[in-house]
């Protein structure tokens, strides 16, 4: 069974604060059940991936950051 999870809208006002996103009035309510949403499917998803059977599982997609030095090819 999933386990909802309840964003209100006083956690949205707070996170948009605290992330510096402007946020206008009355978006709250908007806003509030789509993160309920997601944040459930995140971490139903994560329950689902943590299986034993999904171990060797890697994603398809691979994020890499550039790097901030000049680069050699001395492997």
């Amino acid at each position: 069974m999933i386990e909802r999870i309840e964003v209100s809208e006083a956690t949205v006002r707070t996170l948009a604060d605290l992330a510096g996103l402007p946020l206008a009035e009355g978006r709250e309510g908007l806003l509030a059940p789509q993160l309920s949403e997601w944040l459930t499917a995140a971490n139903e998803l994560n329950r689902k991936m943590s299986e034993p059977k999904y171990l060797m599982v890697t994603p398809a997609t691979v994020f890499t950051h550039p790097s901030t030095q000049e680069e050699t090819n001395d492997y």
